[in-house]
């Protein structure tokens, strides 16, 4: 009898330790954040994996006699059993040993290493090592991303990557294209700060999968998700200018496998700032609302995710005393209004096969209404966006890991109605509707031998009701050549519709006629690049650097010429006559223990032919400079951070034509911008204080001809600096975790 048991039991054991042989789970920060790339091994065992960009990690063959040791630089590691049939949360303490002095601290800002293509993901510390009211700023203490500025009247801030203007950026909200046709100048002021977890910013072109418009690099950000964020985190902001914002983030536990999310935000502007007392508002009145609630759903194959957001947002500026809802057509004064509205709904849907791990199929989709109304002086605009989005993405291997594919297809539906009324017998009247839908299909092959090598083949083919075939081929490749240098080279192929009338609206701030020199065709162009990111020990602490060169050639782009005449703005399709070549080189630094610092050179090459000349793209730099320093004490109680921005000269647009009292130098002058920030950190959350543009540095008479507003030489669009001067601000955040 007790031989049968012993051969029973020797039976079944082992059946019942390979039974339950797969775990995933997550590995995160003591303040929820996903630690990426963080090492999972097994002990005394080859087997490990590494976490993704969201923290997660899955191995198999696993027993529950084995042990999993978690590691990640700056942190605490932690050895511990196996958890299976539910989701292990792995939390990792940062780690307060010294070594020879140093304490290693994880970065806020990182080139993400398994990453085939230049991929920047910048986390929640670094975001709040400045204000970060919207996504417009959160780019302040970073290098890849350049801040401007539109016009004199607006307020608006824009981005620059690799030099050329953000409209050749594809923008997305956790995978799904976010800030596009109509949106695309003033989407980002729309994105509170508040709401963003992290931002990946990708340079070159990106993937098939996200569609064709990635031209010269993808942003995109994630939002704090309904199952990790802070059961509250409350934000107050208020700075010099009277600007006030309220932000709200509330995590609604549901079940253990549906958890839903609340984000609020409600800023105003109501005073009227003049500070070089030429009678316009350096910045418009504001009034701006936004709610997002979504819910997600965590089962064992099938994970869903729906949400609403909803936005309003008014704007006045112009001359003092215009106010909201003022007539622009009747109004004596010379104003600026806009006057936006969105409903959107967005979700996720997926599945994946616990017994073939490698087996997935995902479903991204959104419905958007959005409308515009405003205007500039005696010019009415009226734009109404309607966008249907869906994308089926399936992924699996072809015989092993080394070969993974993703596939499927996508349909893209964009009905644009836009009015433009000029008010004036010779300008530009024009009604502009179109419909465009866009059904495409697409594949994408990575072939991973091994860490150090990874290469991703991409083509995709879209048919576009209007302009044909779009056929997009896109090529990356990463190799790690020595261990911590990795060598990264990219080319493809990109699209995009172009909105000539809201992509220009700063020129609506001028007496500029608008002429449209040919129909409306999209942009083409092929993108280029090369980069090395790596570091090496100087006095056992890392000096990391990271260098890359792009080339943007456009077969076909939509040019804006303000040179022809310094009273139109020509609309042109240009082929073949208009090129940029971008250069950054990155270093950075752990000074001290506690002192960190970064600097970056960027030199911008942007050739378009505007009046018959191929010559430098206006109001932009040829050469800039960034510099960073942070400094924190021990946990973070204090915290201090500095940026500084070198703009070299840029190009004004030719103005020879106007009489001598507006004529304007052929380049602006180089300039400095300085910002900084301190904050104290409490067990509930931080104060903060700081200042943006510290020493006041101002454009001089940036509107021209300010008194005559309605006449032939007005001109507030030739805007190269900052127009408000120096801002100072203050805030708290507090959390309940």
């Amino acid at each position: 009898m007790k031989s049968t048991i012993l051969f029973i039991t020797c039976l079944v054991a082992p059946a019942l330790l390979f039974a339950q042989s797969k775990i995933e789970g997550k590995v995160q920060s003591a303040a929820n954040e996903p630690l990426i790339g963080a090492s999972i091994k097994l002990l005394d065992k080859e087997q490990g994996s590494i976490t993704d960009l969201e923290g997660n990690f899955k191995l198999e063959n696993i027993v529950p006699a084995d042990r999993l040791v978690v590691t990640y630089i700056g942190y605490e590691p932690d050895t511990l059993a196996p958890v299976f049939n539910q989701i292990m949360l792995i939390t990792l303490q940062e780690s307060g040993e010294s070594l020879e002095g140093v304490t290693v601290r994880a970065r806020s800002e990182s080139v993400v290493d398994e990453a085939p293509f230049l991929n920047i993901l910048i986390t929640e510390n670094e975001l709040q090592k400045a204000a970060c009211c919207n996504l417009s700023e959160s780019f302040e203490t970073n290098a890849s991303v350049d801040v401007s500025y539109a016009d004199a009247v607006t307020g608006t801030k824009m981005i620059q990557m690799m030099g050329l203007d953000g409209r050749y950026v594809l923008i997305s909200r956790e995978g799904i294209p976010n800030i596009r046709g109509l949106n695309s100048r003033l989407g980002m002021n729309f994105v509170p700060g508040t709401w963003i977890q992290s931002i990946d910013v990708g340079k070159g072109a990106g993937s098939v999968i996200n569609g064709y418009e990635s031209m010269t690099g993808q942003i995109n950000v994630d939002l704090f998700k309904p199952e990790s964020m802070d059961t509250w985190y409350l934000n107050g902001y208020l700075n010099s200018f009277g600007r006030m914002e309220i932000n709200a983030n509330h995590q609604i536990p549901i079940s253990e496998k549906w958890s839903s999310g609340v984000m609020f935000h409600a800023s105003n502007l109501s005073s009227e700032i003049d500070g070089n007392d030429d009678e316009f508002m350096d910045i418009p009145k504001a009034r701006q609302l936004n709610f997002l609630n979504r819910y997600k759903y965590e089962g064992d194959r099938l994970m869903a995710q729906v949400g609403v957001n909803l936005f309003m947002s008014d704007n006045a500026g112009g001359q003092k005393g215009f106010d909201f809802n003022s007539d622009l057509a009747t109004s004596s004064m010379y104003g600026y209004e806009m006057d936006t509205r969105k409903a959107e709904i967005f979700g996720k849907l997926g599945m994946i096969y616990p017994e073939k791990p490698t087996q997935s199929w995902g479903l991204q989709y959104s419905l958007s209404y959005q409308d515009f109304n405003g205007g500039a002086g005696r010019r009415i605009y009226e734009g109404i966006e309607k966008t249907a989005y869906a994308n089926f993405i399936y992924q699996n291997v072809l015989g092993s890991s080394f070969h993974q594919y993703k596939t499927g297809a996508s349909f893209l539906y964009d009905d644009f109605e836009e009015t433009f009324d000029s008010n004036s017998p010779t300008g530009l009247d024009t009604a502009m509707y179109r419909t465009e839908k866009v059904p495409g299909l697409f594949f994408e092959y990575n072939y991973i031998p091994n860490d150090q090598v990874t290469i991703v083949a991409g083509l995709r083919t879209d048919f576009h009701n209007l302009f044909g075939t779009y056929f997009t081929p896109r090529v990356h490749a990463r190799w790690e050549f020595i261990p911590n240098w990795t060598l990264r080279g990219s080319v493809g192929k990109g699209y995009r519709t172009p909105n000539a009338l809201m992509e220009n609206s700063s020129v609506w701030i001028s007496a500029r006629e608008l002429v449209f020199n040919a129909e409306l065709k999209p942009e083409e162009s092929w993108n280029t690049g090369v980069s090395v990111a790596g570091s090496f020990m100087i006095d056992d602490r890392p000096l990391g650097i990271v260098a890359d060169y792009f080339y943007t050639d456009f077969i076909n782009q939509l040019v804006y010429d303000r040179d022809v005449s310094s009273e139109l703005l020509v609309i042109n399709n240009l082929h073949r006559g208009s090129y940029a070549n971008s250069f950054q080189i990155e270093a950075s630094y752990p000074i001290t223990e506690r002192l960190e610092a970064k600097a970056a050179y960027k030199h911008y090459e942007m050739m378009m032919t505007t009046n018959g000349v191929l010559q430098q793209m206006p109001l932009t730099s040829r050469d800039r400079v960034f510099a960073n320093l942070s400094y924190a004490t021990l946990y973070d109680k204090w915290k201090a951070d500095m940026t500084v921005n070198w703009n070299g000269p840029m190009r004004i647009p030719n103005t020879s034509e106007s009489p001598v009292e507006f004529q304007q130098p052929n380049e602006s002058p180089d300039f400095f911008m300085v910002n900084a920030q301190i904050s104290r950190g409490f067990r509930w959350g931080s104060i903060y204080l700081g200042g943006e543009n510290i020493f006041n540095f101002k454009q001089s008479n940036p509107i021209i001809d300010s008194e005559n507003p309605f006449g032939s030489n007005f001109d507030a669009s030739m805007t190269w600096g900052p127009i408000a001067g120096r801002v100072i601000y203050t805030g708290i955040r507090y959390k309940i975790n």
